[in-house]
């Protein structure tokens, strides 16, 4: 590798991590603002909220890639710009192509690394994370007894605080006992408590000062409530219904973010035969229900002998039979409607493993000839045209996936059509840069 090709691969290599981790970091705030209701009050351990981060975070990165290039590429050749390098480039007879080759076999490498990321990686981190979230949306609040509010989240019991002061101490406390869950078993009073919990949080302790309990005695002879003063009363509740389980991730197993292409393109196959199986099993009952009706029919008012109750009935019976065809054929359009839009959604995610990788390639050939008209680097014009251009790229590729998913348009059409746009316009605009720089060199020889 020469001297300018480690210049320009050194010059793209910085921006292009930075603006990488500055997207990543975007995105995963936007994640967390999404489900962040989810998340507060469940007393969730500093390793949860990270693995729930880490795996978002490797799904993230496929799209995360063709920003971070297109920014880098445009900063790059803003930059040279800028800088009149490219005119001193052009002045040596080296066309505006020269300068992007070395970031070719990079940007190759990237999409490669991109695609293994998606088939493989993001399958796998999709599942987790699925699994994870709908562990923690499950998991119950933290306790966060409220004053003069009845707290029911612990299972078998009842509380309600009066005021709560510091050191955990409390006034007027009522809890109500119904662990065996046939009714109120026994009630406590006091004026006094303290709540802690157990360092395993597996307990919470409170301490009831100065307070009544009333208990239900039954006997064979009578009914009646026990009331028993008490100086000091100490009550260990089960906080296991607190504490999260971790599902098994096979029930996620079956979603189309939970697959690899090979493992979509057997779901796909499948749902098109059930689908050709669904349309067979319809035209052969009304082939042979329309062969029945028409003979029992024909035979009814055969025997009629101008009996006009006969022929009163086959004429009712050819209604009915016509009212369950037409309840057979929409059962049919619903089925295949439910099959169809199946079919679609693994084709959407079989097509988005192709189509964010190969971004990669288009944003580098709509980057860096950006960045020599616009002639500006660094972090300023160049952020506003990449995003624009990613917005409209993002824009037409989400537009394109729904009209896919609510079968408008054929699947290939849909996710590939935002693609092919951008390739258009990244190769007239390498093609443009590259002749308005041919053309400088030829009049500087002539």
């Amino acid at each position: 590798m020469n001297i300018f090709k480690k210049f320009i691969f050194s010059a793209f290599i910085r921006p292009f991590f930075l603006t990488f981790s500055i997207v990543i970091t975007i995105l995963l705030m936007q994640f967390l603002w999404k489900y962040i209701d989810d998340l507060i009050g469940k007393g969730l351990e500093w390793n949860i909220i990270i693995e729930l981060l880490w795996y978002s975070s490797i799904t993230l990165i496929p799209i995360a890639l063709p920003l971070a290039i297109l920014l880098a590429s445009m900063m790059l050749t803003g930059s040279l710009s800028e800088n009149s390098e490219l005119t001193a480039i052009n002045s040596i007879g080296k066309p505006f192509t020269y300068i992007i080759n070395p970031l070719l076999l990079f940007s190759l490498l990237i999409t490669l690394s991109s695609f293994m990321i998606s088939n493989y990686a993001i399958p796998y981190a999709n599942l987790k994370a699925t699994t994870l979230m709908y562990d923690i949306i499950q998991k119950k609040l933290n306790i966060n007894i409220q004053e003069k509010v009845f707290f029911s989240e612990i299972e078998g019991y009842s509380i309600r605080v009066d005021k709560k002061l510091s050191n955990n101490m409390m006034e007027n406390i009522i809890l109500y006992d119904y662990v065996d869950k046939k009714g109120i078993k026994q009630v406590f009073t006091a004026r006094n408590g303290k709540m802690s919990i157990t360092g395993d949080n597996k307990l919470l302790i409170i301490n009831l000062y100065n307070g009544e309990s009333y208990n239900e005695v039954l006997n064979e002879e009578q009914e009646y409530i026990l009331k028993t003063k008490f100086e000091q009363y100490n009550l260990a509740l089960d906080l296991s219904s607190f504490e999260m389980e971790r599902s098994n991730s096979d029930r996620f197993s079956n979603r189309a973010k939970t697959m690899n292409m090979n493992q979509l393109k057997k779901h796909v196959d499948s749902l098109k035969s059930e689908y050709g199986e669904l349309q067979k099993s319809l035209l052969s009952n009304f082939i042979q229900e329309t062969k029945f009706n028409t003979n029992k029919s024909h035979n009814l008012e055969k025997r009629s002998d101008n009996n006009l109750n006969n022929v009163y009935k086959a004429k009712s019976h050819n209604k009915i039979k016509i009212n369950e065809q037409i309840q057979a054929v929409q059962n049919y359009q619903n089925k295949s409607k439910i099959i169809k839009k199946k079919i679609n959604k693994f084709q959407v995610e079989r097509h988005r493993k192709l189509t964010l990788p190969l971004a990669c390639m288009i944003m580098l050939l709509i980057g860096s000839p950006i960045g020599a008209i616009i002639k500006k680097g660094g972090f300023g014009l160049p952020v506003v045209f990449s995003i624009f251009l990613f917005l409209i790229y993002h824009i037409i590729s989400i537009t394109g996936e729904k009209m896919v998913k609510k079968d408008i348009i054929d699947p290939f059409i849909g996710m590939w059509t935002s693609t092919i746009i951008m390739f258009m316009v990244g190769v007239v605009l390498l093609i443009v840069v590259n002749n308005n720089y041919f053309e400088k060199i030829w009049l500087k020889k002539y």
